[in-house]
């Protein structure tokens, strides 16, 4: 249900012993349907110049499922320092409202479980 991910890096996910902060992970990103502000291609063009480890689109079926766009903007470990950075490019190139960061360990155990929320970061 997802396109392939964009990557200068090749990046893939990583899974570190059984602490999430250790796992890569990503930024749960929703875009409205249409992406009328353009965000998919700015955060597309950041991942192929290197600027975001990784980013993949939601497919048109899953879409339909959500009722928007779901784009994961990677992180290469889901410590606290790692994932504000990316958070801060994210908001940078124009991503808004409230986002939730879930651990690749997170989601390969099926858990539904989100490690950050942009909000605990943004008001440190």
């Amino acid at each position: 249900m997802w396109h392939a991910a964009i990557s200068k890096s090749g990046f893939t996910s990583q899974i570190g012993g059984d602490d999430d902060k250790l796992a890569s992970g990503k930024w749960l990103v929703p875009i409205a349907l249409g992406d009328p502000e353009g965000i998919w291609r700015k955060l597309a063009e950041a991942a192929a110049h290197g600027d975001l480890a990784a980013v993949k689109i939601s497919s048109a079926r899953l879409d339909v499922k959500l009722g928007h766009h779901l784009v994961c903007a990677y992180c290469k470990t889901s410590q606290e320092n790692d994932v504000s950075e990316t958070l801060t490019k994210l908001r940078n190139l124009g991503a808004t409202g409230d986002l939730r960061y879930k651990s690749d360990r997170a989601t390969l155990q099926c858990r539904d479980e989100y490690l950050w929320h942009s909000t605990e970061l943004e008001s440190i």
